[in-house]
């Protein structure tokens, strides 16, 4: 940031070098996701660097908007959030209760409940803590150009790679049966 004559903070504009080689990136991964997946990746690409731009320029995350809610009691943010649940569950619980949408099947990842998911949560919430963000929060920072969140990122990824090498000692430990609410109760009492 720059500081103006009168000693207040300007607001400086993106930096040149950082927009050049997020371009020149998305060309390169552009091309070489061309050549390997055909086009329809390459416009799901662009697709999701758009909605992350416009993410990130919004200012819209998970974390801080709870955080301001039970810190400061605002809760714009939270309603945002709760309106985008709303809208995904009608757009997406009638295509799960049919089973496919536009003629192709589609299913929910439904999985068991255990001791797995409560150590998980706890080692999560431990790293949000000593991180200052979760998964969608470091990335965006990262984005943001915060080289502080890379070390977060590093070890969020290094722990996600210990996680993965032991999947088959947590999936073998006791817990409950896996419930789909849509497909237990049916589309209407689901969305109730």
């Amino acid at each position: 940031m720059a500081t103006s004559l009168t000693g207040g903070m300007v607001r400086g504009g993106p930096d040149p070098r950082v927009v050049g080689g997020a371009l020149l990136m998305t060309l390169g991964g552009s091309a070489l996701l061309l050549q390997a997946a055909g086009p329809r990746m390459v416009a799901l690409l662009l697709v999701g660097l758009l909605l992350g731009i416009s993410l990130y320029h919004a200012s819209f995350g998970f974390t801080y908007a709870w955080r301001r809610f039970l810190v400061e009691g605002e809760g714009r943010g939270l309603r945002a959030q709760m309106l985008m649940l709303a809208v995904a569950v009608l757009l997406f619980f009638p295509a799960l209760d049919a089973g496919q949408l536009f003629g192709r099947p589609v299913g929910g990842f439904v999985a068991p409940v255990g001791g797995s998911l409560a150590v998980g949560a706890f080692l999560f919430g431990i790293g949000m803590q000593l991180g200052g963000g979760c998964a969608s929060g470091t990335l965006f920072t990262v984005g943001g150009g915060s080289t502080r969140m890379v070390v977060t990122l590093a070890f969020f990824v290094l722990g996600s790679v210990i996680g993965t090498a032991h999947m088959p000692f947590w999936l073998a430990q006791p817990s409950l049966p896996p419930i789909s609410l849509v497909r237990e109760l049916g589309l209407v009492p689901a969305l109730t």
